[in-house]
């Protein structure tokens, strides 16, 4: 198997609006669709790989609080949210798969060690970035085009140089933090790549801060392994932001990353809240991941010049290290 795919039902098992099941059940039903029906259920992890990233005191907290936000969802839910991602991490250290797509919930770029946001309640690709360097991948690269900025995600990551997380987000937006300017802290500068971008910028904006910012970094560094923190509420469509993404740019996005930095990529679900947009973008990264070329039309937008101002200025502030 090349591209593995992590889901189970059980992903499905609380509702908690706007983060709802919708967003996973109409991806599946469409990857069938698409003559894709062969889906790997997450294995068992010890409790305390939560641990590599969060507090005692804040997993306890999870552990003890029964229902932790909207209906039924349980700290059993959000563990097995990061289980299905070190499924994908473990079955791509065994050669098992080439890459893969975690199609999880909850998600979890905004959980900091010590407490949760946003809808997120463990920090997946922190997880799984420190599972994968237990397993000897000692570099890690984390991309996060999530329209909201992976606030938790950075802040466990600003003070180390193995892991490089980058992110394009809108700003301002939820929840208001990523600045060009935070680039790390100690041995870490340098390390955190933040590119916020103004309201509805859109496919040929973002084409070239990959082309031009994140991919060169990438290069650079060489990463053993990738983890794309996708969420596809960048996309035109969505009811929460104000970005103007369209499906094609998510292939072709994946595509320069697996073709040029690291070919082991793990994909996991962040955010996305039109949930047949979410499902048609999702199986333009799954497209990409097995190689497939892209079907999709690129739909053309109007780019704003504050937008190619913003990839100058993260430019110029990557120059400094990079």
């Amino acid at each position: 198997m090349t591209t593995g795919i992590i889901y189970t039902p059980k992903f499905l098992a609380y509702t908690n609006s706007p983060e709802n099941k919708d967003r996973v059940s109409a991806t599946v039903d469409y990857f069938k669709t698409q003559g894709i029906d062969e889906f790997i259920s997450p294995r068992k992890y010890d409790e305390n790989c939560a641990k590599s990233v969060h507090t005692p005191e804040y997993i306890d907290y999870l552990k003890s609080a029964g229902v932790i936000e909207g209906n039924k969802l349980r700290y059993q839910n959000v563990l097995l949210s990061a289980y299905g991602c070190l499924t994908a991490g473990e079955m791509l250290a065994e050669g098992a798969i080439k890459n893969g797509f975690v199609l999880t919930r909850p998600p979890g770029h905004h959980a900091y060690a010590n407490k949760g946001g946003g809808f997120c309640f463990l920090n997946n690709a922190a997880i799984l970035a420190r599972y994968f360097q237990e397993k000897g991948f000692e570099k890690v690269m984390i991309v996060d085009w999530d329209a909201h900025h992976g606030n938790g995600t950075e802040a466990i990551c600003y003070h180390d140089p193995s892991v490089l997380y980058t992110s394009v987000h809108q700003y301002p937006l939820y929840p208001g933090t990523g600045k060009v300017t935070d680039t790390g802290s100690g041995p870490g500068v340098g390390y955190n790549v933040n590119i916020p971008v103004p309201w509805y910028t859109g496919h040929d904006t973002y084409m070239e801060i990959f082309d031009e910012v994140i991919i060169p970094v990438g290069k650079k560094f060489k990463p053993d392994v990738l983890i794309i923190s996708a969420g596809q509420d960048s996309h035109r469509d969505d009811p929460l932001t104000n970005l103007m993404l369209c499906s094609a740019s998510y292939h072709m996005m994946t595509e320069r990353l697996v073709q040029s930095v690291c070919s082991k990529t793990i994909a996991i679900l962040e955010g996305g809240y039109n949930a047949n947009n979410v499902a048609r973008a999702n199986y333009s990264i799954v497209s990409a991941l097995m190689g497939k070329e892209n079907n999709s039309p690129v739909e053309p937008n109007e780019e704003l010049e504050d937008a190619r101002q913003a990839v100058l200025q993260a430019k110029e502030v990557v120059a400094e290290r990079w």
